[in-house]
């Protein structure tokens, strides 16, 4: 494409934004709030998956083992549980140990400890996984290993904190969707007005053999504009509110003391993005629907 083509598009979608100035700001307005929205929206659904994430991070299988296994087996068995998909940390606890917690734990209780007698507590090994979706393979596979008495396997609150996880993804999905589809019509609706303005001008250069790019560009570009300055509005807005947020209020809770650092980089590099792409597809859905080829 040559350079004063180029310097057209650019030249004629800034004058169709400062043609119509009031819907142009009502645009950038809308998009801008959307913006903040959808951040907000995400952002709360970052530290809802991280705190779930957490809690999963905090699951762990207790597997128990057999009383004839010598202490070699028992590292070979410690080395390839380590080795398994899923496992973060794997802890051994000899059966003195497992009666030294259980005795700390019922210390006020002696009619316990009395009725219970010796130790009568195995050997076991904790296992520390990266996440509640690996715990049911984890199980199966561990059952079939040689040396296992038993097992204690947290599945049901596994199968629950997945369940809540898909939910909040299912949820931010939604969300984004909502807000494609209204900012798509608020972008096309502020193209409609440039494009009525200038429904005169526009049939002259088709008449003339004009590009349907060359028509076209300039309202691309300004939907993509509309899109560039909500985006960068909406992120400033948004900073600024996420900000005070973890100040005031997010600080305060030690359940979140880890989330706090929660970027908001990413998320609001995908905002601009986010609303540049928006505006570019608006401005083409409204032009391949009304503009003549």
């Amino acid at each position: 494409m040559r350079v004063y083509s180029v310097a057209f598009i650019v030249r004629e979608a800034w004058k169709g934004l400062t043609r119509a100035r009031i819907s142009t700001f009502a645009a950038i307005g809308i998009i801008a709030f959307m913006l903040v929205l959808l951040g907000i929206v995400g952002y709360s659904f970052g530290i809802v998956r991280n705190v779930f994430t957490g809690m999963s991070g905090q699951l762990e299988i207790v597997i128990y083992l057999k009383d004839n296994l010598r202490p070699e087996d028992k590292e070979l068995l410690k080395n390839k549980i380590k080795e398994m998909e899923g496992v973060k940390e794997v802890v051994y606890v000899s059966k003195d140990e497992a009666w030294k917690r259980f005795k700390e734990t019922f210390k006020g209780n002696k009619f316990v400890l009395e009725i219970i007698g010796k130790n009568p507590l195995p050997d076991s090994f904790e296992i520390k996984v990266e996440g509640s979706e690996y715990i049911e393979s984890l199980a199966k596979t561990l059952m079939t290993l040689p040396g296992i008495k038993d097992i204690d396997v947290p599945l049901e609150i596994a199968r629950r904190v997945n369940k809540l996880i898909g939910w909040v993804e299912f949820g931010g999905i939604v969300i984004v969707l909502v807000f494609i589809v209204v900012s798509l019509f608020v972008i096309s609706n502020v193209i409609r007005l440039s494009f009525v303005s200038r429904i005169k001008e526009l049939e002259i250069m088709q008449l003339v053999g004009a590009t349907n790019f060359f028509i076209k560009g300039p309202f691309i570009l300004e939907g993509i504009l509309c899109g560039f300055f909500g985006g960068v509005i909406g992120t400033i807005v948004f900073n600024v509110l996420v900000f005070l947020f973890n100040k005031y209020i997010l600080s305060g809770f030690p359940l979140f003391s880890g989330l706090t650092a929660y970027s908001t980089v990413n998320l609001s590099i995908s905002l601009i993005l986010f609303g540049m792409m928006v505006g570019g597809i608006g401005s083409v859905i409204f032009l391949e629907r009304h503009l003549k080829r």
